[in-house]
């Protein structure tokens, strides 16, 4: 018999952290493409959409280095924003 209940990827416990987790990149995104849109793009279209540095240089029409460029300030200026929690 496979086990009763929601699957464990359901758990509340982690799907809140998950959830929290999401919200709080939301905003600190929405903070760096308030400023600095060119940076956002390119860094959900790599963290979030999981495209190669290739695929998003082609998609968004710009250089390699350009994109490899925007994606690293864009974590650096999103890093600091995260409520990070031990």
């Amino acid at each position: 018999h496979p086990p009763r209940g929601p699957p464990p990827y359901a758990d509340p416990r982690t799907t809140s952290v998950i959830a929290g987790s999401r919200l709080d990149l939301l905003e600190a995104l929405e903070t760096v493409g308030a400023t600095h849109p060119e940076l956002v793009e390119p860094l959900v279209l790599r963290d979030v959409q999981e495209l190669d540095y290739n695929e998003i240089a082609a998609l968004l029409d710009v250089p390699l280095g350009t994109v490899k460029s925007r994606i690293h300030s864009a974590r650096t200026a999103v890093r600091p924003l995260l409520k990070v929690t031990d």
